[in-house]
């Protein structure tokens, strides 16, 4: 008779291998199936509405959904990792297909190979570089499976406090890592031992929960890190046995080596002065370099809505989902990667959408979507309706926006519009003097910068070029591979910077409520 208060185990069995672990009852599928290094593709997060993780339940399945039916009409035991729960003993077939990969095929037998490894809060992304001089090729992409703890750092550093949620912090990332890079290498000749260096990059409480450093003292005054260099920490047997591992420096709790490698780059590019540097994210980290070369940077939680995690229908950009929106005529034009019927909306798309019904007046510039203004609109007319109790525009068949999902945007903005001017104030500099403001970010590389400034993320630059620089974070764990100094002139950069810390700002939550409406 199981005891009161302690959870019921269930065995997941994996076909056709027979690896098994036990569970506790109730643990999503999804969750499960990675801690036993299956990864699946979860570009929705775990929503149900792209289908691009369907396994095949051969014993334990509970009843079909509606979604599940849709996505698999003609394979009744298929069904949805992410909707599913371990409720009984399961086995689980783990179609080749599902399995979280690089789409592009790798060279065969690259010479002495390295791996540079981005972490970020929400979304993972790894490449290969053959040394000495490159270059580089993607391996692999995944969610975070820390998510299962949280969305955001701070719920993660909370979640640390309990042990077992720590051991599991660290276990998830490494296994989900060591699972991508085996996916990854799987057909090009070369094996997980082939690879001697691993470079990490990320903000800092993914970095040390990487390397399983204590991240309680991250979130509690006066946020201090454990560690801002990594050198100790040089090897992993139980991920890549061979390889050596190296780390980019942390500046602060809140300012990691991502944000670092993405000044390093940008010196390196030639931009020393009038300098405004956002990387986009769960997490939003800036720096502003003035005319003297001094060095400011912050750091401020925008949340996942930006990588379509909390919007209803949000999803990452992969195959289906809408990453543009134009108004042609009267008419929304959705752009759909891979051209198919869409599945959900990223967060370039839901950029474009909303800037264009705020031009239209659909949505105020309090947030507040306006009926009146959208039935006189004739892009909007018939679109803003009632949906499950809340006000959302429909955008496309399956698709729309909520009220809900504007006030997550607008949660983003302010924080990143409050930080940056306070960023300004700190550094006494007028934004008028820069020049060069560089977007870095997955997020940033298809964004339509129009768009971007209509929703006013960023004080107005009147005089500044804009460039979208992609993942520098990854960018800078990949230069790091064959540049031995690279980390040496992060660490430099690092130590001459000065570190606003937005938590011991009082006047941060006034300027963030002040950055909430759009423009």
């Amino acid at each position: 008779m199981q005891q009161p208060g302690v959870m019921e185990k269930l065995l997941l069995t994996l076909a056709p291998g027979g690896a098994s672990r036990e569970f506790d009852r109730g643990t999503p599928l999804i969750d499960a199936l990675a801690d036993m290094g299956a990864l699946l593709r979860t570009p929705c997060g775990g929503k149900g509405i792209c289908g691009k993780c369907g396994v095949l339940i051969e014993s334990g399945a509970a009843e079909r959904s509606d979604a599940e039916k849709r996505f698999f009409p003609s394979e009744p035991r298929a069904r949805l990792a992410c909707r599913t729960t371990l409720e009984n003993d399961m086995t689980v077939r783990v179609p080749p297909a599902a399995a979280a990969r690089s789409e592009r095929p790798l060279p065969s037998r690259l010479h002495d190979p390295a791996v540079a490894l981005d972490i970020g809060t929400t979304t993972v992304q790894l490449s290969i570089v053959e040394r000495p001089d490159g270059p580089a090729h993607p391996l692999g992409s995944f969610l975070n499976p820390q998510r299962r703890h949280g969305h955001d750092v701070i719920a993660r550093i909370a979640a640390s406090a309990d042990p077992a949620l720590r051991e599991s912090l660290v276990r998830v990332i490494r296994s989900a890592v060591a699972s991508s890079i085996a996916a990854g290498l799987s057909g090009s000749g070369m094996t997980p031992d082939d690879i001697g260096l691993l470079v990490v990059s990320g903000n800092t409480t993914m970095t040390h929960l990487f390397f399983d450093i204590d991240v309680r003292t991250l979130g509690v005054h006066p946020y201090t890190a454990r560690e801002l260099d990594y050198d100790q920490h040089t090897a992993l047997e139980d991920l890549l046995p061979a390889a050596r591992i190296a780390a980019l420096p942390s500046a602060s709790a809140f300012l990691g080596g991502d944000l670092v490698g993405g000044l390093a780059l940008s010196e390196l590019m030639g931009l020393e002065r009038n300098v405004f540097f956002i990387d986009i994210g769960t997490n939003g980290e800036m720096f502003l370099r003035d005319d003297a070369g001094t060095v400011y940077a912050a750091s401020c939680a925008m949340g996942p809505a930006l990588e379509g995690m909390n919007i209803s229908s949000g999803m990452t950009a992969d195959e289906g989902a809408i990453n543009h929106y134009t108004a042609v005529n009267g008419i929304l034009r959705p752009q759909i990667i891979g051209g198919a019927a869409p599945v959900g909306i990223c967060g370039t798309g839901i950029i474009d959408a909303l800037a264009i019904m705020l031009r239209e007046g659909v949505v105020r510039g309090s947030g507040a979507f306006d009926r009146a203004a959208a039935e006189t609109s004739a892009i909007f007319s018939g679109r803003v309706v009632n949906q499950g109790g809340t006000t959302a525009c429909l955008l496309d068949r399956g698709v729309s926006i909520t009220q809900k999902d504007i006030r997550n945007i607008q949660l983003a903005k302010g924080a990143s519009l409050a930080a940056a001017r306070i960023l300004l104030v700190e550094a006494a500099y007028d934004a008028g003097r820069i020049e060069h403001v560089l977007v870095a970010g997955a997020f940033g590389e298809n964004l339509d910068i129009e768009n971007f400034r209509t929703l006013g993320f960023l004080p107005d630059f009147p005089n500044a070029a804009y460039r979208f620089l992609g993942n520098t974070s990854l960018a800078a764990a990949e230069r790091a591979c064959t540049d031995h100094a690279f980390i040496g002139r992060c660490r430099s950069l690092r130590d001459a910077l000065s570190v606003v810390e937005l938590t011991m700002r009082a006047d941060f939550n006034d300027e963030f409520i002040r950055c909430l409406n759009f423009r």
